[in-house]
Protein backbone atom coordinates (compact mmCIF):
# COMPACT_ATOMS: atom_id res chain seq x y z
CA UNK A 1 0.00 0.00 0.00
CA UNK A 2 1.79 3.10 -0.78
CA UNK A 3 -0.80 4.88 -3.15
CA UNK A 4 -2.52 7.80 -0.89
CA UNK A 5 -5.66 9.48 -1.34
CA UNK A 6 -6.74 12.89 -0.11
CA UNK A 7 -10.21 13.01 0.70
CA UNK A 8 -11.37 16.99 1.88
CA UNK A 9 -13.77 16.99 4.59
CA UNK A 10 -15.65 20.33 5.28
CA UNK A 11 -18.24 20.42 8.26
CA UNK A 12 -21.54 19.83 6.04
CA UNK A 13 -23.99 16.79 5.68
CA UNK A 14 -22.54 16.39 2.65
CA UNK A 15 -19.03 15.07 3.88
CA UNK A 16 -20.23 11.52 4.76
CA UNK A 17 -20.88 11.33 1.21
CA UNK A 18 -17.75 12.66 -0.20
CA UNK A 19 -16.38 9.74 2.29
CA UNK A 20 -17.99 7.27 0.90
CA UNK A 21 -16.59 7.75 -2.35
CA UNK A 22 -12.96 8.03 -1.03
CA UNK A 23 -13.46 4.64 1.09
CA UNK A 24 -14.40 3.24 -2.27
CA UNK A 25 -11.62 4.26 -3.84
CA UNK A 26 -9.20 3.72 -1.11
CA UNK A 27 -10.35 -0.17 -1.24
CA UNK A 28 -10.17 -0.18 -5.32
CA UNK A 29 -6.46 0.78 -5.00
CA UNK A 30 -5.69 -0.61 -1.67
CA UNK A 31 -4.87 3.15 -1.06
CA UNK A 32 -4.17 4.92 1.96
CA UNK A 33 -6.89 7.85 2.74
CA UNK A 34 -5.85 11.04 4.50
CA UNK A 35 -8.59 13.07 5.17
CA UNK A 36 -7.90 16.73 5.00
CA UNK A 37 -10.71 19.94 6.55
CA UNK A 38 -9.11 23.20 6.80
CA UNK A 39 -10.51 26.03 8.93
CA UNK A 40 -10.74 28.95 6.48
CA UNK A 41 -9.22 31.56 9.17
CA UNK A 42 -10.01 34.91 6.58
CA UNK A 43 -12.20 36.03 9.87
CA UNK A 44 -8.72 37.23 11.66
CA UNK A 45 -7.88 39.81 9.11
CA UNK A 46 -10.94 41.42 10.53
CA UNK A 47 -10.52 41.19 14.55
CA UNK A 48 -7.75 41.54 16.52
CA UNK A 49 -6.29 38.30 16.86
CA UNK A 50 -5.34 39.07 20.12
CA UNK A 51 -9.09 39.12 21.36
CA UNK A 52 -11.29 36.88 23.26
CA UNK A 53 -13.61 37.04 19.94
CA UNK A 54 -10.76 35.41 17.76
CA UNK A 55 -9.92 32.79 20.64
CA UNK A 56 -13.78 31.55 20.75
CA UNK A 57 -14.28 31.65 17.11
CA UNK A 58 -11.81 29.39 15.96
CA UNK A 59 -12.94 27.00 19.05
CA UNK A 60 -16.04 27.29 17.79
CA UNK A 61 -14.53 26.08 14.04
CA UNK A 62 -13.03 23.54 15.47
CA UNK A 63 -16.02 21.91 17.52
CA UNK A 64 -18.36 22.14 14.47
CA UNK A 65 -15.75 19.93 12.59
CA UNK A 66 -15.90 17.07 15.33
CA UNK A 67 -19.20 15.36 14.68
CA UNK A 68 -18.61 15.27 10.87
CA UNK A 69 -15.16 14.02 11.60
CA UNK A 70 -16.18 11.36 14.18
CA UNK A 71 -19.16 9.67 11.65
CA UNK A 72 -16.42 9.51 8.64
CA UNK A 73 -13.18 7.79 10.98
CA UNK A 74 -15.92 5.83 11.80
CA UNK A 75 -17.07 4.80 8.38
CA UNK A 76 -12.88 4.61 7.97
CA UNK A 77 -12.96 1.93 10.43
CA UNK A 78 -15.73 -0.14 9.31
CA UNK A 79 -14.33 -0.17 5.83
CA UNK A 80 -10.90 -1.30 7.03
CA UNK A 81 -8.97 1.31 5.70
CA UNK A 82 -6.07 2.66 6.77
CA UNK A 83 -6.98 6.64 7.68
CA UNK A 84 -5.80 9.70 8.80
CA UNK A 85 -6.87 12.82 9.05
CA UNK A 86 -5.41 16.33 9.69
CA UNK A 87 -7.15 20.03 10.84
CA UNK A 88 -5.63 22.56 8.70
CA UNK A 89 -6.07 26.57 9.29
CA UNK A 90 -5.80 28.81 6.01
CA UNK A 91 -6.98 29.31 2.62
CA UNK A 92 -9.12 25.90 2.31
CA UNK A 93 -8.11 25.78 -1.54
CA UNK A 94 -4.30 26.11 -1.08
CA UNK A 95 -3.73 24.49 2.49
CA UNK A 96 -5.70 21.60 0.28
CA UNK A 97 -2.94 21.63 -2.81
CA UNK A 98 0.08 22.60 -0.50
CA UNK A 99 -0.80 19.58 1.90
CA UNK A 100 -1.16 17.24 -1.35
CA UNK A 101 1.98 18.25 -2.99
CA UNK A 102 4.47 18.38 0.28
CA UNK A 103 2.64 14.45 1.11
CA UNK A 104 2.73 12.95 -2.54
CA UNK A 105 -0.98 12.72 -2.54
CA UNK A 106 -2.22 10.41 -6.07
CA UNK A 107 -5.05 12.18 -6.41
CA UNK A 108 -7.69 14.06 -4.51
CA UNK A 109 -11.53 13.38 -3.68
CA UNK A 110 -13.45 16.89 -2.89
CA UNK A 111 -16.80 17.66 -3.15
CA UNK A 112 -19.13 20.33 -5.35
CA UNK A 113 -21.13 21.41 -2.41
CA UNK A 114 -20.93 22.85 0.71
CA UNK A 115 -22.18 23.64 4.31
CA UNK A 116 -25.73 25.21 2.61
CA UNK A 117 -26.81 26.67 -1.09
CA UNK A 118 -25.43 29.93 0.12
CA UNK A 119 -22.17 29.03 0.64
CA UNK A 120 -22.08 27.41 -3.21
CA UNK A 121 -19.68 30.37 -4.59
CA UNK A 122 -17.72 29.72 -1.81
CA UNK A 123 -17.56 25.60 -1.25
CA UNK A 124 -17.61 25.85 -5.35
CA UNK A 125 -14.69 28.33 -5.45
CA UNK A 126 -12.59 25.93 -3.61
CA UNK A 127 -13.18 22.92 -5.86
CA UNK A 128 -12.53 25.02 -8.88
CA UNK A 129 -9.33 25.97 -7.40
CA UNK A 130 -8.20 22.40 -6.15
CA UNK A 131 -9.41 21.22 -9.98
CA UNK A 132 -7.20 24.30 -11.65
CA UNK A 133 -3.90 24.63 -9.18
CA UNK A 134 -3.40 21.01 -8.29
CA UNK A 135 -0.53 19.07 -10.09
CA UNK A 136 -2.48 15.75 -9.22
CA UNK A 137 -5.81 14.52 -10.28
CA UNK A 138 -9.01 15.34 -8.89
CA UNK A 139 -12.15 13.53 -8.24
CA UNK A 140 -15.04 15.22 -7.80
CA UNK A 141 -18.40 14.47 -6.11
CA UNK A 142 -22.18 15.25 -7.00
Amino acid sequence: MNRKILVALDNSDYAPKVMYKALELAGLYDAQLIGVSVIDNSYLAFCDVCSPYAADTEGFWDSSFQGVLEKCSKLAEESHVDYSHEMLHGNPAWEIIKYAEEKGVDFIVIGNLGKTAQDYYLIGSVAQRVISHCKCPVFIVK
